[in-house]
């Protein structure tokens, strides 16, 4: 799988919805999109918790498809996006 960009993506940005291997099946799959809205969830840090609070891990994003303009029905987490111009 291609490496996840380190910081989040900014509406505007061209992104291609790349679901990890364990994820489910999705018709959106290779899809080229736009991001249209970034929600960006920062809750307080858990010392205990296994995240290193990178801004992207709570990261999700609406998006609509680059062709048609239309807004997909699915909101995405970060690590199921990448720029639009990477494959794996």
């Amino acid at each position: 799988m291609t490496d996840i960009p380190t910081e989040p993506y900014d509406v505007g940005d061209h992104v291609r919805v790349q679901l990890a291997a364990d994820g489910a099946e999705s018709d959106f799959e290779g899809t080229v999109c736009r991001v249209r809205h970034v929600f960006a969830d920062r809750p307080d840090p858990d010392p205990d918790a296994d995240d290193d609070g990178r801004e992207m891990d709570h990261a999700s994003y609406r998006l609509e498809d680059a062709e048609s303009a239309e807004t997909l029905p699915v909101v995405f987490r970060h690590q199921d996006l990448v720029p639009a111009g990477e494959r794996a």
